[in-house]
């Protein structure tokens, strides 16, 4: 078969500023796939997962260096060679909607549940935002060892019916987490997700409590094994993983291993979001989000009501000349 590969960088500005324990974006930066093999055409978008090394300059710079090569590690069902994971989730995601197309079927919900996240906000912005989230069933709440308590018991306060995940990505310490722990358990926190470093997993063991704790950067592809005992939901993101297949594979593993699954994204377009929720059924709670910041999605793109994802079958249309064929014209100066 003949195919052609083609990449375009995407920038996409952010609503508010969106800050976690580590770093604080305004913008995001992704590369956007195109695989066209005769009158039809995949699309895919790559998000860059800075925690791991990658950026969108190294892998763009990939692509353009590896343009041919990779075309034939498609072809030739070798995507694992690809360097990079985030460019191997796009890759393998961009070749099944190609797929997809050709058989003219694509199946779907048009609504599902999903956490929406409060970034790291001083005290007079969280309380201009917080009656936005009133009727959020799940609210995930990205925090450091700032202030953590008194931000949960507002939130708690104002939101009595949402159930609160707490994202610290790797910005508590153990002893902070063990003197709040007994207080957070009386705030509707039902999951904490990756309160320590890397490295320092064990420490949780220490800690007895009914909230779940949640491996996020701890588990990889790479240390899949080594920290699952602390730990009794797991944080699933395909760039992690390198696309759906081996997700799939990684799925059954954690489910061997009797661990809950919190099924997760990057801040990122429509486009990312949408392919993640065929693994939505094997999953115990979706943390799909990440369009919800963004202040331009692509056209027809995901919503979002309280707890409810909503899709627009326009988007994901398989109609030859159906929306997702020039993505606002993005490869027009490149086709």
């Amino acid at each position: 078969m003949f195919l052609k590969l083609q990449f375009v960088k995407k920038k996409f500005f952010l609503k508010d500023s969106f800050k976690i324990s580590r770093e604080n974006k305004k913008f995001i930066k992704t590369i956007i796939i195109k695989l066209t093999e005769n009158d039809k055409a995949g699309f895919a978008e790559c998000v860059p997962y800075r925690r791991y090394g990658e950026t969108q300059e190294k892998i763009f710079l990939y692509l353009k260096s590896n343009e041919c090569e990779i075309t034939k590690l498609i072809r030739q069902n070798r995507l694992q060679e690809i360097k990079y994971l985030s460019l191997r989730t796009a890759l393998e995601l961009a070749f099944k909607h190609l797929n997809l197309k050709k058989k003219n079927k694509y199946y779907f919900k048009k609504k599902y549940q999903t956490s929406i996240t409060i970034p790291i906000f001083d005290q007079e912005k969280l309380k201009k935002i917080i009656h936005k989230f009133k009727n959020v069933n799940f609210i995930k709440v990205k925090v450091n060892k700032n202030n953590i308590l008194k931000t949960i018991k507002f939130i708690n306060k104002r939101c009595p019916k949402s159930k609160i995940i707490i994202d610290a990505n790797e910005g508590l310490n153990f002893i902070l987490l063990k003197k709040i722990i007994k207080d957070l358990e009386k705030l509707n926190v039902i999951i904490i997700e990756q309160p320590l470093k890397y490295g320092l997993d064990y420490k949780l063991k220490n800690i007895k409590t009914k909230i779940l704790f949640c491996a996020d950067e701890s588990f990889h592809i790479k240390n899949k094994n080594k920290i699952l005992k602390y730990y009794q939901v797991i944080n699933l993101k395909l760039d992690k993983f390198g696309g759906l297949s081996k997700s799939l594979e990684i799925i059954k593993f954690l489910r061997r291993k009797n661990k809950k699954i919190l099924l997760g994204c990057m801040v990122s377009s429509s486009l990312s979001i949408i392919p993640a929720l065929s693994l939505a059924k094997y999953c115990d709670f979706l943390d799909l989000d990440g369009a919800y910041f963004l202040k331009k999605d692509f056209k027809n793109g995901i919503t979002y009501k309280d707890s409810n994802l909503l899709l627009n079958k326009n988007f994901i249309s398989l109609n030859k000349k159906g929306p997702q064929e020039n993505l606002e014209g993005l490869f027009k100066k490149i086709s």
